[in-house]
């Protein structure tokens, strides 16, 4: 919806509310188009891409992958060391999502709540993977 809707996202930025955009590689070539020849399957074009995304969007960028990549405009970038190919799985961003609502709810900074939600989200998949249970109510399951 925001890669045809761009305003939507100008106008919340704009607010001045914490935005942060949670975009897998095909989501993120679709929200920016001209990424052009950026490899986004390595781990340099990916951090590239997620600070470059942060930056021309104004919002901070949680760019979902095995190496889970959080930038902000102003430049902080954090990237996970902890994951599983059990996480490519349908709802598995939705969990991401709640978990990082709740943070925020806390009060903690953006960046640094995206950051914290994507190595919990991160962690709960290797759990997942190690107990062989997959799907978006095992994450939640384990993140409790």
């Amino acid at each position: 919806i925001l890669a045809q809707h761009p305003q939507l996202l100008a106008a919340r930025v704009r607010g001045g509310a914490p935005t942060i955009l949670t975009p897998h590689v095909g989501e993120l070539r679709r929200l920016l188009p001209g990424m052009g020849v950026v490899d986004l399957g390595q781990p340099a074009g990916r951090l590239h891409a997620a600070r470059s995304a942060a930056e021309k969007l104004s919002a901070i960028v949680l760019l979902k992958g095995r190496r889970t990549v959080v930038a902000a405009p102003d430049g902080r970038t954090a990237i996970t060391t902890v994951g599983s190919p059990w996480l490519a799985t349908a709802g598995s961003g939705d969990v991401l999502t709640g978990v990082l609502a709740s943070l925020l709810a806390t009060g903690l900074d953006a960046h640094r709540a995206a950051a914290l939600a994507a190595h919990l989200h991160g962690r709960a998949g290797e759990r997942a993977a190690a107990a062989g249970r997959a799907g978006a109510s095992a994450l939640l399951d384990l993140l409790r």
